[in-house]
């Protein structure tokens, strides 16, 4: 159930996304005077939340939008020959923290924070194979996700499955091949940036830094068929 707390908290950031729906990046920007040296932060991804939507990045435990629990997510889109639209790419959820999901329940996850409720802004990044150039990414629409129990279901049995390697040592065997809708991908500067994680004997190894991302499967089945394509059909 959505409250109105969070209707009447995301009303503002819903005409936003409403108003720039069609518009390319480069428009932003020059509607929010921002130059290429200017007050860009981090790309695409960086301009829409900081700069458009006026929301602080933050990496951490807590939500995007702590008020009303809400994460915001940015969705970019390809559009393939056949006409149909997916997503680019898995999408990032939270950093993994071996050590303390190897201790937590899912009642006491920290990753449920980031899933209960998220607004996800979503643009055109790429046709028939090939990327724009980023200041010609197309907004497309937003949506506001809220977990069925049905969903949380299957993020459950997709994390416990990757905690029950972390508590048996394994936490470098985890593989973006597993889950449902969650996947633990390689998230560091290279093979070399490693973490402390659980040995499974009381100990501890190094890992490769991973992260919860949530699987292309999740976005293209339960957030993409639910959005307004109209902006770029």
């Amino acid at each position: 159930m959505i409250s109105s707390k969070v209707i009447a908290v995301l009303t503002p950031l819903f005409n936003i996304v409403t108003n720039a729906k069609g518009k390319t990046i480069g428009e932003i920007k020059e509607s929010l005077f921002i130059g290429d040296k200017g007050k860009m932060k981090k790309g695409a991804s960086g301009l829409i939340v900081e700069n458009l939507l006026g929301i602080e990045n933050n990496n951490r435990d807590e939500a995007d939008i702590p008020q009303i629990g809400c994460e915001i997510k940015i969705l970019p889109l390809q559009k393939n020959r056949d006409g149909s639209v997916k997503a680019k790419e898995p999408t990032a959820i939270q950093m993994i923290n071996y050590c303390e999901v190897a201790k937590e329940t899912w009642e006491t996850a920290k990753l449920r924070s980031k899933i209960n409720l998220t607004f996800w802004v979503v643009y055109l990044a790429k046709v028939n194979g090939v990327s724009k150039p980023q200041d010609d990414y197309v907004i497309v629409d937003y949506f506001l996700d809220h977990p069925s129990d049905v969903l949380y279901g299957v993020f459950k049995t997709d994390w416990e499955e990757i905690q029950a390697y972390i508590q048996r040592g394994d936490a470098d065997k985890l593989s973006c091949s597993m889950g449902v809708y969650l996947e633990p991908k390689t998230k560091g500067a290279n093979n070399h940036d490693k973490t402390d994680a659980p040995d499974g004997k009381g100990g501890l190894i190094r890992a490769r830094r991973r992260a919860f991302y949530y699987k292309k499967n999740y976005t293209n089945t339960h957030i993409i068929p639910k959005l307004d394509l109209d902006a770029i059909k």
